[in-house]
C-alpha cells in the first residue's frame, strides 16, 4: 500500500519515480530494508498494482507521465540557473543565512510558465531588514517576482529566522504530505551553514511519514557559495546592523513593510496558515494548495 499512495501522490505532478527515489520517499514507511523493498515492487509490478518503463515506476495506465518528467528537465535547470544567479546577489547581505529553491522545481516538475519559489532563512531578530534588502535587491536586478513577471522569477513568499525552522506548527491537522515533501526536498542554493540539516533535524515529526534521507543532492554546478569578498562584505555589515542600532534599524523595516501591506495587504485563502506575518516567520503563500493536494491524492489513492 505504502507503493501505491507514494506513486499515487507524485503522480499528481506527472512524476514517475525510479526505484532509488520511490524507496527515499516512500510514504509512512516501515522499517524495510532495500533489498524486501524491492523484492515487494516487483512482486508489486508483476501482479499489476504498478507499472515500469525506462527505469520509472507509475501507476497502471499512466505511462505518459515519462515523457511530461523528461520534458520538465531543461525548465528546471533553466530555473535553478536563475535562482543561482539570485544566490550570488544575496550572499553579500547581513543576517542572510540560506536560501532554499523548494516546490515544483526542487520537486523537478516544473513547466516553463511558473516562477522559482524560495525559502530564506534569516538571523532571530533581522527579519524584517533582510526582507527589505533581498526585496531590494533582487528587484534591481530584475529577479523578483512581480504581479506583471511571473516567468522564471524569484517569488520572495516565504522567510523563517534560524532559531524557528520547525514548521509543524503550519501543518495541516491531518497528514500534510506536501509539506512533509517540500521539507525533504528542500535545495540549498546558498548554505554556508548546512541549515538544510538543521532544518531536517527540527522537523523530526516528519520521519513518521516520510524516511530522514534523500535520493539525489543538489549538484555543485547550481549552488552558490561564499567568496572571500561576499563573506568580508557580509561581516562589516552584520557588524554594522548588530546591536542596539541594528533594533533600530528593524523596527523601522518592519513599519515601513506593514505600512505598505496595509494599502496593499495579501489575500488569505480559507487556511489560516497560507498567510503568517511575524517576527519569526513571514509566509506570504495566498494560494496556498496543500488542502487541494491531500485531497487529490487520497481520491487517486481511493480510485486505484
Amino acid at each position: 500500500m505504502a507503493i501505491a499512495q507514494t506513486l499515487a501522490y507524485f503522480d499528481i505532478f506527472d512524476y514517475p519515480l525510479t526505484a532509488t527515489e520511490l524507496y527515499a520517499y516512500l510514504w509512512h514507511h516501515s522499517a524495510i530494508n532495500q533489498s524486501a523493498f524491492l523484492e515487494t515492487l516487483e512482486k508489486a509490478k508483476n501482479s499489476g498494482i504498478v507499472e515500469q518503463k525506462n527505469g520509472y515506476y507509475f501507476l497502471p495506465g499512466r505511462e505518459d507521465s515519462i515523457s511530461a518528467r523528461e520534458r520538465a528537465v531543461r525548465h528546471v535547470a533553466h530555473k535553478l540557473d536563475r535562482a543561482k544567479r539570485a544566490g550570488k546577489l544575496i550572499r553579500y547581505l547581513p543576517f542572510l543565512q540560506a536560501m532554499f529553491v523548494c516546490n515544483t522545481v526542487a520537486a523537478g516538475c516544473s513547466d516553463e510558465t511558473s516562477d522559482i519559489d524560495v525559502l530564506i532563512v534569516v538571523k532571530q531578530g533581522r527579519i524584517w531588514l533582510t526582507r527589505l534588502f533581498v526585496t531590494g535587491l533582487l528587484g534591481l536586478f530584475g529577479l523578483r517576482r512581480t504581479k506583471k513577471k511571473i516567468v522564471n522569477q524569484i517569488c520572495l513568499s516565504f522567510y523563517l529566522t534560524d532559531t524557528n525552522l520547525n514548521l509543524q506548527s503550519i501543518a495541516l491537522k491531518e497528514a500534510d504530505i506536501y509539506l512533509c515533501y517540500w521539507i525533504r526536498q528542500l535545495l540549498p542554493v546558498y548554505d554556508p551553514s548546512n541549515l538544510y540539516q538543521k532544518i531536517q533535524d527540527a522537523n523530526r515529526w516528519v520521519n513518521q511519514w516520510v524516511a530522514p534521507n534523500a535520493p539525489y543532492q543538489l549538484i555543485d554546478r547550481y549552488r552558490a557559495p561564499d567568496t572571500r569578498l561576499s563573506s568580508a562584505v557580509k561581516n562589516l555589515f552584520t557588524a554594522f546592523w548588530s546591536g542596539r542600532y541594528g533594533d533600530i534599524i528593524e523596527s523601522q523595516a518592519k513599519q515601513i513593510q506593514q505600512t505598505h501591506m496595509k494599502f496593499h495587504p495579501p489575500v488569505p485563502s480559507e487556511n489560516p496558515r497560507s498567510v503568517i506575518m511575524n517576527d519569526a516567520m513571514l509566509k506570504f503563500h495566498e494560494n496556498d494548495r496543500r488542502e487541494y493536494f491531500r485531497d487529490e491524492w487520497r481520491k487517486r489513492i481511493s480510485n486505484f
